[in-house]
């Protein structure tokens, strides 16, 4: 994937809500990125470079207390969103 589709991903997936106390797990920003990926037809870039380009486009992500790194006043939205939240839910079955 090019660079030039992560700003793509952010600007469809991702809100800023500095009103927000937490944000986005890393797990969570990752996961939507691959459904995003999916939906759109795309081979997800290595992890690295996606998140090398995410802090290149000026979003931090802070050490929280219970072991994760999160990216503050972030949250996801849109199709990639809901597609990622349903995959990652036990079967109801």
């Amino acid at each position: 994937m090019s660079v030039e589709n992560y700003p793509r991903f952010l600007s469809e997936c991702i809100i800023k809500d500095p009103d927000k106390d937490s944000g986005l797990r890393d797990d969570e920003m990752y996961g939507v990125y691959l459904s995003w990926c999916a939906l759109n037809g795309m081979q997800p870039g290595a992890d690295h470079a996606f998140w090398a380009a995410i802090k290149e486009l000026g979003h931090s992500r802070n050490y929280h207390d219970d072991g994760h790194h999160v990216w503050p006043g972030l949250t996801m939205t849109g199709p990639a969103a809901v597609d990622y939240i349903l995959s990652s839910q036990p079967s109801l079955a």
